[in-house]
């Protein structure tokens, strides 16, 4: 079906081929629009990006996928599938040298069928295997391969073990990969499959993997551990390394081509080490037998030192295994069952080892492992001395310190010019060019210089306060401050906050002197002030010592009872573990809190940087409390260059009839060895969170609740829409519901584009019907999926030398041709300014786009203005402000979950180290999810979360 869409003028903007999926009532995926009549922007330019072309033109035609399964034979004849095993960085890392070992020995062993060229070959370390030859018809079926274990090497000898005294390898013809195909970029979603592109992604690792080089963790390669890496806080190191996939992209169909995109990067690994001198570092060197006094200092070693996997030291064949937790007693007092009588771990191994213990204080590791007849837990208990931690083990998450995370953002940012040497010293050290024989067996040539294509810059908008208006320049250029000099007017917000009638001030662990944190408060209230709060002075200012959770809310029920709305808490450091009790009493409580700590207040009554300071901390205050910081309109720059007279902005992007969502899953992190082998159904949720206009585009309220983990699909959506629209109707002026709802979703992978289509799609439908109580309004529905981590990188051609910003593309740089998805409705833009090493661009894919049609100017208009309209700080952000806001309520959302789940952990029990119970424990009931969202569900308006 062919749409052409008319502008209010009478010029075609565009026109659009609708595609849909066979089977499907539903638009499956949206055909890309071939762009007519388009508005004038700021600039344009060329700009480059971190992929090389694969020049297929003079590829072979086709290769043949089999499946390789390769299985040890045990003594009993029994078989074990060697691709399965822990999914642990190190199990991961050993399986791919020990099969790539198997997989060599496999080829030189039958060389009357594979021949002596092995660079036809492709072997992904998995169950992938491709050939260059048609080694046999499908119709044969599969075919076995014995191989010897002697020929091998010792180490993969080693991890067989001597229970496995055979090999065979089984191979089946699997389907034939045309190499000059494009399903793969098919606008009908069923008709898509990724053979072509996987196969790609596997051919461009060969030789990492021929040479051992790396270390292969799905589509990111590191260095393998060396001297060279860079020592970091808490017993880690970063090592460099890079992302890397393949994918299509051009103007159409018919101009689909593969780039290899190589994104160069470092992470942080714990470095080879004694666990004991590991334990040492994250104890701050403190005496060991705080470990043992300080119930919250083991508490936390014991969640770094969990799933760690370490090697034992004192065995004639030393073991591997997985961190389960930390014993609360010492090793000279834990009794352990040894011939029926009762021993300590020390005695044990002086008994059994001839080892007396240097640190017999020191707790205990736990090894738990599932086996037996019964198939219960059994542990084992290890001394630390005689521990080592194995190197290469990524740092994950859950475990990155504030620290860390400095220690990552000072060592791996990289200016463009830099990142682009980078990825070419990493395209290089990965053998992705024209010398590899593999690619050179496939006639594919590299293109060794980056994709590149146009760009362009959008103009800003105008900002707008209450009694002002900042325009940028008829360049784009926007200076945007909410100070201004001394004698001028200041700037008022667009809809300033109803003040608190109490509020009050929490102090912790003497965090400032009183003198100064007077000072702080009469600053604070007057420059709220300023910017037309109408702020009272605190009721009381209160300082503490115990920050234990039933204290807490104690004191704030006592706040909430006598009036208070508003509770600012100062502590020391920022990082300190009361924030994260503080916010979960907000929805146990339902009065409003923020946090600061000393540093922050002693620069807002400093002599250099204390209005901005000041300007911070009463933005968010604002936006707490109900308020809007500043509106958006079109800018006087962008009107003029495209001759409108009508404010394109407020009557068509930004309408108040249009209501925008932003919707965010923080997924769970994976369960541990032993979770997985005892099968105890998951705890920790996925968190979902949604945020929505309410009455106009910059009101913002929100919502998270809890679902099972790893599902990539939003479940009961329908009723949390169907309240947000119930409650944008009723804020409007005009007490309908809205005519159009735009959704930025936070980024899913292509294959889960259906399911978002048909499922999320499905439900937002049925709670527009649902909200408009039986009659026939419609309401249009845009779905945005904004992925922000897509691994593309984007720079200008032509690199200026310069700080980060001179060399960075600017604000408001969009690309939707020659380096996008063929066939999807699909942009690049980077809103923000880079002001440290290289942008990282967000990719937008329109999923869903009800007639009347977005136009391009108009999708990416809209988008890149919200970027503006975060409302905590005065420059653009890298998502538009709903999503970026759901982005953070889902952060709220899982700390409250950890510091309910945790919180008799903090207060002395080592619960949490033995066994991992805490607060919520699934017992596999269907309500699970449901009354942990119920118990920890938000109570307050407006953004709390700021």
């Amino acid at each position: 079906m062919d749409v052409t869409i008319i502008n209010k003028s009478g010029k075609m903007i565009e026109e659009i081929t609708c595609v849909t999926m066979p089977g499907i009532n539903k638009q499956c995926i949206l055909a890309k629009p071939r762009q007519i009549n388009r508005y004038n922007h700021a600039n344009k330019f060329r700009v480059c990006v971190n992929g090389y072309e694969l020049d297929m033109s003079k590829a072979i035609e086709k290769v043949y996928k089999f499946e390789l399964k390769i299985y040890g034979i045990k003594s009993d004849a029994k078989e074990k599938e060697l691709h399965r095993g822990p999914k642990n960085d190190v199990a991961v890392a050993l399986r791919h040298r020990v099969l790539w070992s198997i997989y060599q020995q496999l080829l030189k062993s039958y060389e009357d069928i594979f021949g002596n060229d092995l660079k036809k070959y492709f072997y992904d370390c998995g169950i992938n295997f491709y050939s260059v030859n048609k080694l046999y018809d499908r119709s044969e079926g599969e075919k076995e391969f014995k191989i010897s274990v002697e020929l091998l090497p010792q180490e993969t000898r080693d991890f067989l073990s001597k229970r496995i005294i055979g090999l065979v390898a089984r191979l089946l013809p699997c389907e034939e990969i045309n190499l000059h195909q494009t399903t793969a970029v098919s606008a009908d979603l069923c008709a898509r499959e990724r053979s072509l592109q996987q196969f790609l992604e596997i051919a461009t690792s060969q030789m990492m993997l021929h040479e051992q080089s790396h270390l292969i963790f799905r589509n990111k390669a590191y260095d393998c551990p060396s001297d060279h890496d860079i020592g970091v806080s808490g017993g880690k190191v970063l090592t460099a390394g890079m992302e890397k996939n393949v994918r299509f992209v051009g103007n159409s169909w018919e101009q689909a081509m593969p780039v290899v995109q190589i994104d160069a990067r470092k992470a942080a690994f714990f470095k080879k080490q004694p666990l004991v001198e590991l334990v040492g570092t994250l104890c701050n060197r403190a005496h060991p037998k705080m470990l043992i006094e300080d119930a919250k200092l083991r508490a936390r070693v014991a969640r770094q030192l969990k799933d760690l996997v370490v090697r034992t030291t004192h065995l004639e064949t030393q073991r591997l295994f997985c961190i389960f937790g930390m014993t609360a007693a010492t090793a000279d007092r834990l009794v352990i069952p040894v011939n029926n009588q009762d021993t300590t771990v020390a005695a044990y191994m002086l008994y059994k080892y001839q080892r007396r213990l240097r640190y017999p204080g020191l707790p205990c590791i736990i090894e738990r492992r599932v086996g037996g007849k019964d198939k219960l837990p059994h542990n084992s208990f290890h001394p630390m001395e005689f521990l080592e931690v194995v190197g290469g083990q990524r740092v994950d998450t859950k475990k990155q310190t504030p620290e860390l995370v400095d220690d990552l953002i000072q060592n791996c940012r990289l200016l463009p010019m830099n990142l682009k040497n980078e990825n070419e010293r990493r395209r290089c050290r990965a053998q992705i060019t024209n010398e590899n024989p593999y690619l050179h067996s496939l006639g594919i040539r590299v293109i060794s210089t980056p994709r590149a294509g146009d760009a362009v810059v959008q103009f800003p908008p105008a900002i707008v306060y209450k009694n002002s208006k900042v325009e940028p320049s008829p360049s784009g250029d926007l200076d945007w401050r909410l100070s201004v000099p001394r004698g001028m007017q200041n700037k008022i917000f667009f809809k300033p906050a109803t003040a608190p009638r109490r509020w009050v001030v929490f102090m912790f662990h003497n965090a400032s002197d009183q003198q100064s944190a007077d000072r702080f408060i009469a600053a604070f209230v007057n420059r709220s002030r300023d910017h037309g709060i109408q702020m009272p002075n605190p009721s009381r200012s209160e300082e503490y010592d115990r920050t234990d959770m039933d204290f807490l809310i104690e004191k704030i029920e006592f706040m909430r009872r006598n009036g208070v709305e508003y509770i600012l808490f100062i502590t020391k450091d920022r990082y300190d573990p009361v924030h994260d009790a503080m916010k979960l009493t907000e929805i146990k409580c339902g009065v409003v809190t923020q946090h600061i700590c000393s540093s922050t207040l002693f620069k807002a009554i400093s002599n250099r940087g204390a209005e901005m300071t000041l300007d911070n901390l009463i933005m968010k205050m604002n936006l707490k409390l109900g308020g809007i910081n500043h509106a958006l309109t079109s800018s006087a720059a962008f009107l003029s260059k495209n001759r409108l007279t009508n404010n394109v902005m407020d009557r068509e992007w930004l309408r108040h009839s249009r209501m925008f969502f932003g919707l965010h899953m923080s997924h769970a992190a994976p369960q541990s060895l032993y979770e997985r082998q005892a099968q105890v159904p998951p705890s920790e949720p996925t968190i979902v969170a949604m945020t929505f206009s309410c009455g106009e585009p910059f009101a913002m309220q929100g919502e998270y609740w809890m679902q099972e983990p790893r599902l990539h699909v939003v479940k009961f959506l329908k009723e949390h829409v169907e309240r947000a629209v119930r409650s944008f109707r009723n804020t409007s002026k005009a007490k309908c519901l809205p005519e159009h709802v735009v959704v930025f979703r936070s980024g899913v992978s292509e294959g889960e584009y259906a399911k978002i289509i048909n499922e999320e799609g499905r439900q937002f439908r049925e709670a527009f019907i649902a909200a408009a109580d039986g009659h026939a309004e419609r309401v249009r529905l845009t779905i945005v999926v904004m992925q922000a981590h897509s691994n593309y990188r984007i720079y200008p051609e032509h690199i200026q030398q310069g700080s980060a910003s001179q060399q960075n593309v600017p604000p408001g740089t969009i690309i939707d041709v020659d380096v996008v998805h063929p066939t999807h409705t699909e942009f690049i833009i980077v809103p923000h300014k880079s002001i440290m090493g290289t942008a990282r661009p967000v990719r937008a894919t329109v999923l869903i786009d009800d007639e009347p049609r977005m136009s391009m100017d108009e999708l990416e208009g809209v988008t890149n203005a919200l970027c503006y309209a975060h409302g905590i700080v005065t420059s653009p952000i890298s998502l538009p402000a709903h999503l970026y806001a759901a982005a953070d309520l889902a952060k709220r959302g899982r700390n409250n979950f950890k510091t309910e789940q945790y919180v008799i952990d903090d207060n002395g029990s080592t619960s949490s180290d033995s066994d991992g119970r805490g607060h919520f424990t699934n017992d596999g009931s269907e309500d699970y999810f449901p009354m942990m969202s119920a118990e920890l569900a938000n109570k307050l308006k407006y953004k709390f979360w700021a």
